[in-house]
């Protein structure tokens, strides 16, 4: 019986809308027929004002927390039942019984919950020092993100992920860690979904195609690779796939009606070729070219951290670019650096080099020092292109630092 009343419970607290009742109250129109058109806190903030959101957001992130409290504290259920009050909070917030079960989107409810549970786990596995790290990590990867785009959905769709991956590396697996990473897999996908409705991103930017831009993690499959074989076998391999798609380059450059073809947008939304590599090595070569290099002139952990930042870099640099670039740092014919956009790049690079010395793979001031050449290298007009000037000097400083560090 105890079990039952925690999740009626929960779902009681969670169906009170102070979104519904407030806007009503002050300016008596539903909420959910307004902005866009949910009661969450996020629409109350740009249609009713500030301190009925605030007042919104306070009790909607409590929610979850109020129903496990009151089933570990009074009702005194097992922890599985209390959080599965907590869950029945947030259906309670999305489907609210009295005005139609149509109200929020259940992030604020979740994330309250995320915060207690991420505590509680962290604090039970990790150092204290270690925490203190992954907070100022974690820290300068919010800052970095939101204050390029402002945009809280893409916000949790960018750093979410790397939450939870720094989460399954740090902590050994637990029915709590279950918990945490489900919690955030709904945020992640609530966030999604707004992106898709609202459509944030321009997919369809000649810059942007996203199977590309969405291939380029693949990239990092060499370095993977690597864990499992020697250099010589990883440089032919490499270097085979280079050969490949050079010869396929120089094929479509010499034959005008090839290029035509392969540039044409056979299918909606996949394009191989992008209109300004018309007649030039296309970035495809030229990524494989800078893996090839830095498997050839570095370390195994260098040129894995090299092109770790040129793989993630440069994919959250045009995502951020496209999308939110709106201070110019440079532009050459049909290439441009936003601010934006470089920001962005160092934020993922620096995730490397932390993800990286979080496995005892490299050094965090090396990989800090790698990560911070690489974004200068990216955002400065390089007459070699990013994808061969970024990993080969980025690598020949993290060399650099290693042997300075090795000799203090």
């Amino acid at each position: 019986m105890n079990s039952l009343t925690s999740i009626l419970i929960g779902y009681l607290l969670g169906s009170v809308s102070p979104a519904y009742f407030l806007t009503k109250w002050i300016k008596g129109v539903d909420i959910r027929e307004i902005g866009a058109r949910y009661a969450g806190t996020t629409n109350v903030k740009r249609n009713v004002g500030l301190f009925p959101a605030i007042a919104t957001g306070f009790y909607d992130i409590s929610k979850g927390l109020l129903a496990i409290f009151i089933a570990l504290r009074i009702l005194h259920t097992s922890e599985g039942i209390a959080y599965l009050g907590g869950v029945s909070a947030i259906l309670g917030h999305i489907y609210p019984f009295y005005i139609g079960f149509r109200g929020g989107k259940g992030v604020a409810v979740a994330t309250g919950m995320l915060i207690y549970t991420l505590g509680k786990v962290t604090i039970s596995f990790l150092s204290p020092r270690l925490i203190l790290l992954d907070l100022i990590y974690l820290a300068f990867v919010v800052l970095t993100i939101y204050l390029t785009t402002f945009d809280e959905n893409f916000l949790a769709v960018a750093f979410l992920p790397i939450l939870i991956a720094l989460l399954l590396i740090q902590i050994p697996f637990s029915p709590m860690l279950a918990f945490v990473v489900l919690l955030i897999g709904f945020i992640f996908a609530r966030s999604a979904i707004n992106m898709r409705e609202i459509r944030l991103l321009k997919v369809r930017d000649e810059n942007i195609r996203l199977w590309r831009v969405m291939i380029r993690p693949a990239g990092i499959s060499f370095p993977l690779i690597g864990l499992f074989t020697n250099r010589t076998v990883l440089l032919k391999l490499v270097g085979s796939v280079l050969a490949i798609s050079l010869l396929i380059d120089i094929f479509r450059i010499s034959w005008e009606k090839a290029e035509r073809v392969l540039e044409k947008e056979h299918i909606k939304g996949f394009k191989i070729y992008k209109e300004k590599e018309r007649r030039r090595i296309s970035s495809i070569t030229t990524f494989l070219l800078g893996v090839f290099l830095a498997f050839l002139l570095f370390k195994f952990v260098i040129a894995f951290a090299s092109i770790g930042f040129l793989v993630f870099g440069d994919m959250m640099a045009k995502i951020i670019g496209v999308n939110y670039g709106k201070r110019l740092i440079w532009q050459y014919n049909t290439h441009n650096k936003t601010l934006e956009g470089t920001v962005g790049f160092m934020a993922m690079s620096v995730s490397v080099a932390y993800f990286l010395w979080c496995v005892n793979l490299l050094s965090l001031d090396a990989g800090i020092i790698g990560a911070l050449t690489a974004t200068l290298v990216e955002s400065l007009p390089f007459p070699i292109d990013d994808n061969v000037s970024v990993p080969v000097l980025s690598g020949a400083m993290m060399t650099l630092a290693q042997s300075l560090f090795l000799k203090l």
